[in-house]
């Protein structure tokens, strides 16, 4: 009877693998195939940056550099990977929800979109080395914008855009001696950004004029992490964490075209057309820094500090003008009970989390700030070592001017974390 029980338990947690795999890769087809975003300042640099949030620690204020966990792939420090355990193979991923809430002056618009935040991996090769990949989204474009002004009638101005940066990467985490483990991630970032104008006008004998470009984007990323654990006493420890993104440079490929005619009027007038124009896109160095004390069994906090020169950003040769972007991360994470025969609640794990920086936004000389509170919860699988993940998060993006639109953002969050010990060979007796 033990043998048979064991057996089928194990067969049980397989198929729950396959089976939250197949859900999550099934439901990534129809939410990646079109970009739901909309935000009117994704128009600015490489769009709206999600390639440094850390989906699963989205509830924990997004801190990173110093954290590390045996059944999570903290892909923002590749150093983390060696946390690791020697026997086991984990997966990883999240969907998220977000909702969009744009206020200027008297005027208010709501949106949301879902999709697939990121699917990661990793596992053991030898006792010191550590192999990570996932695929995740960089950037997002998404705005739809209206506008008009009186020149001898009114003319009404439409901007539309859409696409983004998806990021594939293989990382690499290596333990050099007792505490201190360095790691890597070699991306690609591949993706499709497409932005369109169009000025018309009511008055007759008004030309209407259409503008648009689509740029083809691929390149790769290399980014760099260390990380320091100090035991200090019984159950408390200190990871201290850093990482550091270099200069990358990614391939552009435009198609531009410019064309008018005048309503009412048959023919096109190609004022316009260029095909395969090539360029680069810059995407400016970062650096990231932080702690993360585990107090006891019970208890855990981390501050993260992170920041990127994004005044360094260009695109086809010419500098956007952005500022250097800034975050300050706090996060805590409350573990009632570990053992595994307490209560199902005491083993649920409760997280925290704050956040506040300079985004690198600047339009009009105006600074934007952003702040963010989150909560979040970490539920056992029953019989298992795997984690299902919830999250949420309030942010919100303010210029310093009110005349301008202020953004609002309620992120929500589903993850799984399946942690299976795949290399023990079973024995029964």
């Amino acid at each position: 009877m033990p043998i048979l029980k064991s057996k089928k338990r194990h067969h049980y947690t397989h198929a729950a693998f396959g089976l939250l795999l197949l859900a999550f890769l099934w439901s990534a087809a129809p939410l990646t195939a079109q970009n739901r975003i909309n935000s009117p300042y994704s128009m600015f640099g490489p769009g709206e940056v999600k390639g440094n949030e850390y989906f699963r620690n989205l509830s924990l204020g997004g801190i990173a550099q110093g954290f590390r966990s045996n059944n999570s792939v903290n892909y923002i420090n590749p150093a983390s990977y060696t946390a690791i355990d020697s026997l086991s193979f984990v997966f990883e991923a999240t969907v998220f929800s977000h909702m969009y809430r744009q206020k200027a002056a008297n005027q208010e618009q709501l949106t949301t979109y879902s999709a697939l935040g990121n699917i990661n991996f990793a596992f053991p090769v030898t006792r010191y080395w550590r192999i990570a990949a996932g695929l995740l989204p960089y950037s997002q474009v998404g705005y739809n914008i209206s506008d008009s002004e009186d020149l001898d009638g009114r003319i009404n101005y439409f901007y539309e855009g859409s696409g983004g940066i998806n990021q594939v990467y293989l990382g690499h985490g290596f333990r050099l001696f007792k505490g201190l483990s360095v790691g890597f991630n070699a991306s690609y970032l591949f993706g499709k950004s497409e932005d369109r104008m169009i000025a018309a006008s009511d008055s007759a004998g008004f030309y209407r004029t259409a503008w648009s470009y689509a740029d083809d984007i691929d390149g790769f990323m290399l980014s760099m992490g260390m990380q320091w654990e100090i035991d200090l006493a019984e159950n408390q420890k200190l990871t201290l964490g850093a990482t550091f993104t270099p200069d990358t440079e990614l391939n552009l490929t435009r198609n531009e075209r410019i064309f008018r005619d005048l309503p009412g009027v048959w023919g096109i007038d190609t004022l316009k057309d260029v095909s395969g124009a090539t360029g680069k896109m810059v995407i400016p160095q970062s650096l990231g820094m932080g702690a993360f004390y585990q107090f006891n069994n019970n208890w855990s906090a981390g501050l993260d500090l992170q920041t990127q020169s994004w005044s360094e950003f260009s695109s086809f040769q010419q500098n956007h003008n952005l500022n250097n972007s800034s975050q300050v991360r706090f996060g805590a994470i409350h573990r009632p009970q570990i053992e595994t025969f307490s209560g199902f609640l005491s083993r649920w794990e409760y997280r925290a989390g704050l956040r506040y920086g300079q985004s690198f936004l600047n339009i009009d000389n105006q600074d934007f700030s952003e702040y963010g509170i989150s909560f979040g919860l970490g539920i056992p699988l029953r019989r298992s070592l795997s984690t299902l993940n919830l999250g949420f998060e309030f942010s919100q993006r303010t210029p310093d001017s009110s005349d301008m639109i202020s953004e609002s953002f309620f992120r929500f969050n589903l993850g799984v974390n399946i942690y299976e010990r795949w290399f023990v060979r079973r024995r029964f007796y």
